[in-house]
């Protein structure tokens, strides 16, 4: 069993819903794969997929085509997989990826989502917003969509800085077609990356698949425009669920598109007044280039956390049981500290604390 995150993701196979038992973070894809799991625990299908003899054959045919295209082949395996990714709840087992991989671990990382039929205000924001913190020296995450997510890119891009466009299909297959050059563009600094492995065309169902990726990988999600039917409210809320900050753009009361980010700072959400005060809500200093912490507050879990290792580096499951957390609250807290680069894993399984952030 050479690739077996690859093989799980097989098993899972890709769909329109992700399977959470084989997607938990602390998931031993060996002991998985020996013993595989059995409905209800995972759907019949699954199931069947995991216990096919061929697995292993079909994993390196898969990582061959993916690669012969030009497309990487990461699992958490891997040196370069994400910090991000590493104890995020269903975290993708596999990530297919064109462009530069440095750029998914980059920091500090903002995702910038919403409408594909942008107001010329939204226009007018998403310009000078994402131009804001591209200065502040934030790589840019968003999903290729038209509007919003491609003028996020183009700031990025025109810049000449990275940028990371998270797609819902294949990266052989660029959607919308008319994004090809600008896909081209982002390759050259930043990074294409999805779930899905070359082949696979998006259906209805993978764009919350994939906004979930976006909120993942960032660090806090800004939100320009969005009707109360957008995927960006997924996107966003799926990040304030693990402790991402959301900051959503005011707009005209009366804005079919704004009805959204009105929604969002009802739920909690931050109001983005300006780009000023925006990169100072994240807690980014403008005057410094290169990355930068991000300044969040702590939940009560993610508090417990930090205060059982001010003694010293812990291993997972003994920091688990001086939290006193379930497993799903830990995972939480846990994900969200390292995102937020509050604490750091070490080899061996250990966390420790970050030392103290200070400006230079």
């Amino acid at each position: 069993m050479s690739d077996p995150h690859l093989m799980l993701a097989i098993a899972e196979g890709f769909g329109e819903r992700p399977v959470a038992a084989l997607l938990a973070p602390d998931l031993d894809p060996e002991r998985c794969l020996a013993a595989p799991p059995a409905p209800p625990e995972v759907p019949p299908r699954v199931a069947a997929r995991l216990r096919r003899p061929d697995l292993a054959d079909e994993a390196r045919r898969l990582r061959s085509a993916a690669e012969s295209r030009g497309i990487a082949v990461l699992t958490p395996r891997d040196a370069v997989w994400p910090v991000r990714l590493a104890t995020a709840p269903l975290r993708p087992l596999v990530l297919f990826a064109r462009g530069s991989v440095d750029a998914l671990s980059a920091a500090p990382a903002v995702a910038v989502v919403g409408s594909r039929t942008p107001t010329p205000y939204g226009v007018d924001a998403t310009t000078h917003f994402a131009a804001a913190l591209v200065r502040a020296g934030v790589v840019l995450w968003s999903g290729l969509a038209r509007g919003v997510d491609a003028l996020a890119h183009e700031a990025s891009v025109d810049a000449g800085t990275p940028t990371v466009a998270v797609l819902a299909g294949g990266l052989d297959t660029i959607y919308p077609p008319e994004h090809e050059a600008l896909a081209r563009r982002i390759e050259r600094n930043g990074c294409l990356v999805s779930e899905l492995p070359p082949g696979r065309r998006a259906r209805r169902g993978h764009f919350p698949r994939r906004n979930r990726l976006i909120a993942l990988g960032a660090r806090a999600v800004f939100v320009v425009e969005a009707s109360l039917s957008s995927g960006a409210l997924h996107t966003a809320r799926f990040a304030a669920e693990y402790g991402a900050d959301v900051h959503a753009l005011p707009g005209p009361w009366n804005s079919e598109r704004s009805q959204g980010c009105h929604r969002l700072i009802a739920e909690g959400a931050l109001p983005a007044e300006d780009p000023e005060t925006l990169v100072r809500g994240l807690g980014i200093d403008a005057d410094h280039s290169g990355p930068t912490a991000l300044r969040m507050v702590n939940s009560a879990d993610e508090e417990g956390l930090l205060r059982a290792l001010t003694a010293g580096p812990r291993p997972q499951d003994l920091l688990q049981r001086e939290t006193g957390l379930d497993r799903a609250a830990f995972l939480r807290a846990l994900f969200a500290l390292e995102t937020r680069g509050a604490i750091h894993r070490l080899p061996g399984d250990l966390f420790r604390r970050a030392p103290p952030f200070t400006s230079r």
